[in-house]
């Protein structure tokens, strides 16, 4: 496993933290330690701050987790999470081929345009006053876009590829309207694996539809998958080989 580690300023510390850091290398000397964690996609990274302030940010770096140390009494509890989960049988991979499909089905309520609006800030008209959608041509307040697309978004994290994976950009257009009461069907199908030297890159077809087959979101998505959680097996070699060194 690849554990990052990242420092606060170090304005105010109450304990020595190079001093903890060093007690975990020398007690997992399985697992690499790097400080270079804004080049390096690691299994979890390492906030350690010296007080309560907690400064040390996560902004910028990319790991499968982040994990917040502020005490030396923190440092012991992660030190017995890291004994008990290497005796743990090691997670069977997923493993990934091209045309594989998975599917997600929901109906959209005026509840989930509330809570979306209220999460995100975005409490334009035409999702929250049914007057004003009526008056510009809409008749009813429409579903967010983003939030009618988000359920591609939740097949790849939830169900394919599943666990780990990560959203790297994604290419959208909004070719229909979605209201409360609409059934939505969302599809994605992988149709290109990219591998990397330490992960994959899956390109992905979304499809989002209502149940007449209107489609309303359509596109293609970006996922990063760790070579630590996934494998990749070429039937059809769609793999780009690319250079490892």
């Amino acid at each position: 496993m690849k554990i990052g580690i990242k420092y606060c300023g170090g304005c105010n510390p109450r304990y020595d933290r190079s001093h903890e850091v060093e007690k975990l290398k020398k007690k997992f000397p399985q697992h690499m330690f790097t400080y270079d964690v804004e080049n390096t996609v690691c299994d979890i990274c390492l906030l350690v701050c010296g007080c309560m302030t907690a400064c040390a940010d996560k902004t910028g770096i990319a790991a499968r987790q982040f994990r917040q140390l502020l005490t030396p009494q923190q440092f012991k509890d992660f030190s017995k999470e890291m004994e008990a989960s290497s005796q743990q049988a090691p997670t069977a991979k997923t493993e990934i081929r091209v045309g594989t499909t998975a599917t997600m089905t929901k109906t959209f309520t005026d509840e989930d345009i509330y809570q979306f609006a209220a999460l995100t800030g975005d409490s334009g008209k035409l999702h929250t006053d049914s007057t004003f959608a009526a008056l510009h041509g809409f008749g009813r307040p429409v579903v967010h876009g983003v939030l009618t697309a988000s359920l591609l978004s939740s097949i790849m994290g939830t169900i394919f590829p599943g666990d780990g994976t990560i959203l790297m950009d994604e290419q959208l257009s909004f070719t229909a309207p979605v209201y409360p009461g609409d059934t939505i069907n969302a599809s994605i199908e992988l149709i290109r694996v990219e591998e990397k030297k330490r992960w994959y890159i899956g390109k992905f077809r979304g499809i989002c539809q209502k149940a007449d087959g209107t489609r309303v979101v359509e596109g293609t998505i970006h996922q990063l998958m760790m070579k630590t959680l996934f494998i990749y097996h070429d039937t059809s070699n769609h793999t780009e080989q690319e250079n490892k060194s």
